[in-house]
């Protein structure tokens, strides 16, 4: 069981149920805001605040810790099958592809995030530290009010509580390998 489960099956179960996440925040008594960073791996919530979550779904929530896949020792990702993931901000069109989806425990998350031409996201922060490194392309990197200017070969390393955001103002897309630390 890994944060990225919890996240999965929290949404997959809104969704079944019919729930916008307004709607279910506002039967868990929980921001919209936080319920968004628990479905998009940003943020994993207490105990008690499972509960309030399982509850307002009329569910156990033992339903959340089950693993969404099997728990290989290894796992060993083909150039181009990562499993895509949806995530926050659709409208920005960002795409996540997960290089290790289908291990369930895990201490971390690597990603590649794909950003098209002129293309940005609001501020997040999440839990645990965040790891990138530019695969292709440029991007200006947003760490609350500085901004770092990142071309191929650039990595950065900061802690994901620091309110962040890339953004890609150049006419190319620019491929990030992301890999994000888990914590519980």
């Amino acid at each position: 069981m890994s944060t990225m489960d919890i996240a999965l099956n929290v949404k997959k179960l809104r969704e079944e149920k019919g729930f916008t996440l307004d709607a279910l925040a506002r039967r868990a008594r929980v921001t919209k805001g936080f319920l968004s960073q628990v479905e998009n791996f940003r943020a994993l919530p207490s105990l008690p605040l499972l509960y309030k979550i399982a509850e307002a779904l009329n569910v156990e929530p033992a339903v959340f810790l089950t693993a969404t896949c099997d728990n290989p020792r290894y796992l060993f990702t083909r150039k181009g099958e990562g499993v895509v993931l949806e995530r926050e901000y659709p409208e920005s069109g960002f795409i996540y592809s997960a290089l290790s989806k289908g291990k369930s425990s895990k201490t971390m998350e690597p990603c590649l995030l794909e950003i098209p031409p002129h293309a940005f996201r609001e501020k997040v922060s999440s839990n645990g530290d965040e790891f990138i490194y530019i695969l292709e392309g440029s991007v200006d990197f947003h760490l609350d009010k500085e901004v770092i200017h990142m071309e191929v070969g650039d990595s950065l390393y900061f802690e994901g509580e620091i309110p962040h955001y890339p953004d890609n103002r150049s006419d190319r897309r620019c491929v990030l390998l992301v890999v994000y630390s888990i914590t519980y």
